[in-house]
């Protein structure tokens, strides 16, 4: 069970929902996101998902890429074994005042019927909301 948390924490740093544009505009909050990273994980839309990870403006190496999409995998089969995500509820989100952070608690629904929360903590890169796993 840590294991998928772990996993799917990951996961939520992953996506693009519904979307298969790579990039996010300012104008997605960090809740929309999560649940962008969730659905592109699902869908196998790696690419999507490791667009929305903080990198402190640094390029990732093709290695980090490498180990992100063997993680983003390892979440996608757990997705899998959870007969996909069924919903995915924003419970709270809050951004903080100086509105550079923001923490996102979800509650995901698996086709299962199996429930998971979750809490993802963003950063703002660039004018963009950024996961970040800090």
């Amino acid at each position: 069970m840590k294991k998928l948390s772990i996993i799917l924490s990951l996961v939520i740093a992953s996506f693009l929902f519904i979307t298969t544009s790579c990039g996010t505009s300012s104008s997605s909050s960090p809740g929309d996101i999560s649940k962008k990273i969730l659905k592109n994980t699902e869908k196998g839309n790696f690419d999507a998902v490791i667009a929305v990870f903080s990198t402190d403006g640094k390029e990732l190496s093709d290695e980090d890429k490498a180990i992100l999409t063997a993680m983003l995998q390892m979440g996608q089969e757990e997705i899998k074994k959870k007969d996909g995500i069924k919903s995915i509820e924003i419970i709270e989100e809050d951004i903080n005042e100086a509105g550079d952070e923001a923490t996102v608690n979800l509650k995901i629904i698996c086709g299962n019927g199996e429930e998971k929360t979750e809490t993802n903590k963003f950063v703002m890169e660039d004018g963009e909301w950024k996961y970040t796993m800090e």
